[in-house]
């Protein structure tokens, strides 16, 4: 931005920014840092200590969580598991408690005479209601060496009632089992966790001996107890510990079990999980008796480490927090009397020589440090403003002068520029002219190109449809003289060899004469060469008849407008006027046509246009097949081969109904195909890839027009190069005349 001398002198720029500072800021988006430089220096001194000191602390309270907590949880972790496997062994000494409690019962004469006589006056002494109270059991059952229960029956401790074996136990009980199978096997106590779908069960098995210890084994005794909530809170008051227990298998665990259930396994069977900020939570695996998941046991441990280095960090943070606030109090009171104070004398001159706009003014500032070298450097700097001063006045007034000259110097350059715009406008509006009547000469040109050679073509297929049509009758007179006379010359010959086989049975009637000329005629190769020779006269005449007739069927002359027609037989009058060129000659094997013609009604079509559009595409198929096999001489080309490894020219011709409106035709040709090119343009006019001379270009162009725009169908091409070209024709079934 330029000024002039007489605002700097007048004090208009200074005013001017005093303003914009001045304006309101509320409609300006918030930038800390725009807040920041409108902070004073002391503002700045104090947020920046606070920033400092607020890291320091900050940072050491990372440092110190980082370093210490890694000691801090293995701490944990160590305390927390001794803590699980003091439970653990209070669970075993329950166990073994339990086991013991009923050794008495299963080595015991009463019991192993009760097994072998089923007293009944050993159940009514000793296994009655009160016995299970005071056994404190949920269960009860004797059985012997052929797995039958002598006794057996469940004990509800609460209701004091006796129910029925668990069912889920009695399936257990083959010989098999472990609960079995340890006791009358191998003579040991089996003691362990069972879950049944009653409940998960302390059980321990033990054989049934003789009060001395002997046996032989005559059964086992199997003692239970439900490991219900009664049993988990007397545990918990054993251990003065909060313990929760959940079958392995239950199907509403708890999220905080269904989280650790993955880390447990029999061969890692503790997991530890904080639960809270004062409490963690130790996670047992317990195997039931068969070395399996049996019971998920949850143990809350306190988490005393954890609490009391909380509270050391934050007895540290807190102590570094007040030191650093004495330390920042200290260095901004230095800082206040040593650097601030200056700065502020320093910038109330500065303010004191704007405001009076006196530049012969000098800043006083004592003393040898920095800040008093920048009030001698400012003292030079306003001298050499005050110079400078002068010397912009003289500057300025020469520069108003040369100002002047150029704005009448920029008023001419901006007229001739507004000039030469015209006159570009005005040229470009006449290429624009030029070239849209250029294109239109063009497109009327192509119009006119495309007219002369449908009307040459239409004028070509008349006089030709008229020719044909003048031969075919020409030819037909005489063919139906002939064809009609021919049945009754057979007859006639075929009387009068009847009645010379009936003059040769005769022996009377023959002579020498008639012997020797007979044999010189070869009479009866005649006789039996006659009829061969009438019948390939027939067959002659018939095969002229149906040239004649497809010759006539392809002319149409009388079906120039929309006639009904049989699309086959046009079809097939188009084969056979193709005849000469599908047959094998010389130079060329024969082109097989594979027909498969559908079930198609009569169509409303223009059959002579139509018939040359077949006329078209076979000329076209057969062409491409020909020139391929040329090639083929020529030089081997890779192409589809048959199973004897030979290439066979083929036509495919079918049709069918592509709804119950249109028909569809298909012409294919395996011949050599085009590529994408080539497909896209084979219906412009004028296109061609023939030879000079071979062909027009029109073909296709005007069998398109026959389909799309007389019969309001569709004409599509499709070919792959190297694997042939397909036509695809579809028409409706009846067409409007147009």
């Amino acid at each position: 931005m330029q000024h002039s001398l007489a605002q700097i002198e007048s004090g208009e720029i200074d005013q001017n920014r005093s303003k914009q500072l001045q304006k309101p800021q509320g409609s300006m988006p918030f930038n800390p840092l725009n807040s920041f430089k409108q902070l004073t220096l002391y503002q700045k001194t104090l947020l920046i200590l606070s920033v400092t000191l607020s890291g320091l602390v900050g940072g050491l309270y990372l440092g110190s969580l980082t370093i210490l907590s890694e000691s801090l949880k293995q701490a944990e972790q160590q305390s927390a598991t001794q803590t699980i496997q003091g439970v653990l062994s209070v669970l075993g000494q329950d166990k073994k408690a339990f086991a013991a409690r009923y050794s008495d019962w299963s080595a015991w004469d009463d019991t192993y005479a009760f097994i072998q006589n089923r007293d009944e006056s050993y159940i009514k002494s000793n296994l009655v209601p009160g016995q299970f109270t005071n056994l404190k059991v949920n269960l009860i059952l004797f059985i012997d060496t052929k797995n039958r229960i002598v006794f057996g029956s469940g004990f509800d401790l609460k209701k004091k009632q006796l129910l029925p074996v668990p069912q889920g136990l009695q399936q257990r009980l083959v010989a098999t089992d472990p609960l079995i199978q340890a006791s009358q096997t191998r003579q040991a106590t089996l003691t362990g966790i069972v879950v049944l779908p009653e409940g998960p069960m302390l059980l321990t098995a033990q054989p049934i001996l003789t009060s001395e210890g002997k046996g032989p084994v005559r059964g086992t005794a199997i003692f239970g107890r439900y490991l219900d909530s009664k049993s988990i809170t007397d545990l918990s008051q054993a251990t003065q510990l909060s313990l929760s227990a959940y079958p392995a298998n239950h199907p509403n665990l708890p999220l905080d079990f269904q989280t650790v259930q993955p880390r447990l396994s029999p061969e890692s069977p503790i997991a530890i999980a904080p639960l809270s900020e004062k409490s963690l939570g130790g996670y047992v695996l317990l195997p039931d008796i068969y070395q399996q998941s049996g019971l998920l046991l949850r143990i809350e441990i306190p988490r005393t480490i954890y609490q009391q280095s909380r509270r050391s960090q934050q007895e540290l943070i807190l102590t570094i927090a007040i030191v650093g606030v004495v330390f920042g109090g200290v260095t901004l009171l230095l800082l206040e009397r040593l650097v601030l104070s200056r700065l502020g004398r320093l910038s109330q001159g500065v303010r004191k020589i704007r405001a009076s706009q006196d530049l012969s003014l000098r800043l006083s500032l004592p003393g040898n440090d920095e800040l008093s070298v920048l009030a001698r450097d400012m003292n030079g700097l306003l001298e050499n403003l005050d110079l400078s001063q002068n010397a912009l006045q003289r500057n300025l007034t020469h520069l108003a002068e040369v100002n002047q000259d150029l704005q009448m110097t920029m008023q001419c350059l901006q007229r001739e520029i507004k000039e030469r715009q015209q006159a570009e406008s005005a040229l470009q509006q006449s290429e624009q002219q030029l070239v849209a009547r250029t294109a239109q000469l063009e497109a009327t040109l192509q119009d006119l190109q495309q007219a002369q050679m449908q009307l040459i073509q239409s004028e070509k297929m008349s006089g030709l449809g008229q020719l044909v049509a003048g031969v075919a009758h020409e030819i037909n007179n005489p063919v139906n003289f002939i064809r009609g006379n021919i049945s009754y010359a057979n007859r006639y010959l075929k009387d009068l060899l009847d009645l010379l086989h009936l003059y040769r049975s005769q022996p009377s009637l023959s002579t020498p004469e008639i012997q020797a000329r007979e044999e010189e005629i070869d009479l009866e190769f005649l006789l039996e060469d006659l009829s061969r020779l009438f019948s390939s006269m027939q067959v002659g005449v018939n095969r002229i008849n149906d040239i004649v007739r497809s010759l006539r069927t392809f002319s149409r002359l009388d079906e120039a407008a929309v006639k009904t027609v049989d699309l086959h037989e046009g079809m097939d009058s188009t084969l056979m006027i193709l005849q000469h060129r599908l047959k094998a000659n010389a130079d060329s094997a024969a082109i097989k046509v594979v027909k498969d013609y559908g079930d198609l009604p009569p169509i409303e079509c223009y059959a002579g246009q139509l018939n040359q559009v077949f006329m078209n595409i076979l000329a076209n198929a057969i062409d491409a097949l020909e020139e391929q096999e040329q090639r083929l001489q020529q030089q081997p080309i890779p192409l589809p081969l048959t199973e004897d490894n030979t290439w066979n020219k083929q036509i495919r011709i079918g049709t069918e109904l592509a709804d119950s409106r249109t028909v569809r035709i298909r012409i294919a040709d395996n011949g050599p195909g085009m590529d994408e090119t080539v497909r896209q343009r084979m219906f412009d006019p004028f296109f061609t890839t023939k030879a000079i001379g071979k062909g027009t270009g029109m073909g296709m162009s005007i069998s398109y027009q026959v389909i799309v725009e007389k019969h309001r169908g569709r004409l599509h091409c499709a070919s792959v190069l190297g694997q042939g070209t397909e036509f695809i024709i579809e028409i409706p079934i009846a067409v409007t005349s147009t």
